[in-house]
């Protein structure tokens, strides 16, 4: 049984504000390693519930920020991982396909324009469907059939999950007071719970229904629910769509190069220290 466990961090328990992923200072360093710490050990306990449950292949999407956030050498070797940057790869979910059995979303956020921690993004499908990054991965997987049976994160995006397939798995590990303030479980206990409701997800996984769109589609990102997107992407093949709206923005077309850039999409050239400090004093 093969097992695609797709990842974020804005969902660990512990975590109440953004990176500042420019913050380049050994104090700032430290600060993102204890949440990609704690954001590894959550991973670890999902590995671990799915291995007691009978699952004998599994891949980890390391989809956040860098696309670098899960510490490698402390990955349980179970599993392999899928990581770089994400505005480089072929697509947001690179090797979700017909080989996956099932599909667990950790460390999730709430969707843009909702009361979750750190909300943020937000699809609009058909205009009236509105999901954040945890709903798209559930319908993506569920655009190959594949059941989503597993969310983890703060109460808000678990309601919302939950909301679209009321029979997957859900484990909260911390409750939104505020965009940026929660009431949280520490992470001993975080990932005990993830470990138990990993596996019950998968024994339960004949229960739980992929989260299929019927089509034809539109869809677009916006501020939150209630809104359109202003040029949306239409069409008959979601998965399609999805790549057409990353492509508007991002650089998920690639590999319709005949040679991939090493630097794709740089808008301006990099400086060493001394020429950003000489162009800082003029």
């Amino acid at each position: 049984m093969k097992l695609y466990i797709h990842t974020d961090i804005e969902g660990v328990a512990g975590m109440v504000h953004f990176e500042d992923r420019q913050d380049d200072t050994t104090e700032g360093y430290y600060r993102r390693l204890r949440l990609h710490k704690l954001l590894t050990g959550e991973v670890n306990a999902a590995i671990e519930g799915a291995l007691e449950a009978g699952v004998d292949e599994i891949l980890v999407n390391d989809s956040h920020g860098s696309g670098y956030s899960i510490l490698f050498e402390e990955l349980n070797p179970a599993a392999q991982i899928i990581h770089g940057p994400l505005t480089r790869q072929p697509f947001w979910t690179p090797c979700l396909d017909e080989t996956v059995d099932v599909v667990f979303c950790l460390a999730q956020h709430a969707m843009a324009g909702t009361n979750g921690l750190l909300a943020h993004s937000c699809w609009c499908v058909n205009g009236d469907l509105y999901f954040g990054e945890g709903g798209m991965a559930m319908a993506l997987a569920g655009y190959y059939d594949i059941p989503a049976v597993l969310i983890t994160g703060d109460n808000v995006v678990t309601a919302q999950c939950q909301e679209l397939v009321p029979e997957m798995e859900a484990v909260v590990v911390k409750e939104a007071l505020s965009p940026y303030n929660a009431k949280s479980w520490t992470p001993a206990r975080a990932q005990e719970m993830i470990r138990e409701g990993a596996k019950r997800a998968i024994e339960r996984m004949d229960e739980v229904p992929p989260f299929r769109i019927e089509g034809p589609y539109t869809l677009g990102l916006v501020g939150g629910p209630g809104q359109q997107p202003s040029s949306p992407a239409s069409g008959e093949d979601f998965r399609d769509l999805v790549f057409e709206v990353l492509c508007r923005g991002y650089d998920y077309d690639l590999q319709q190069l005949p040679v991939w850039p090493m630097e794709p999409g740089r808008r301006r050239p990099v400086l060493s220290k001394g020429q950003r400090r000489a162009q800082e004093q003029k």
